[in-house]
């Protein structure tokens, strides 16, 4: 059987940060972008195994979808802290 770390050890899945960001009821934007970019940064670790699958085409959108969505998180939160 697998080691699972604690819940407060281990990286929240995609699923648990999608859920956070709309189950928190006071959750301000700037809070949202952050928990976005966690969930696309996780997005590497993703594609690496898709990868090691041999599903070339997941691999490539998880790739884009870190690269993209992470990189427009970055933006919008350094936008955001020069306001």
């Amino acid at each position: 059987m697998a080691y699972t770390p604690p819940f407060a050890l281990r990286k929240r899945t995609d699923r648990e940060v999608i859920e956070a960001m709309t189950h928190h009821e006071t959750h301000d934007p700037r809070t949202a972008l952050y928990d976005l970019l966690a969930g696309a940064e996780g997005c590497g670790s993703a594609a690496r195994a898709a990868r090691r699958a041999q599903d070339d085409e997941l691999a490539d959108f998880l790739r884009r979808a870190e690269e993209e969505v992470a990189g427009e998180a970055r933006r919008l939160l350094a936008q955001r802290a020069a306001e």
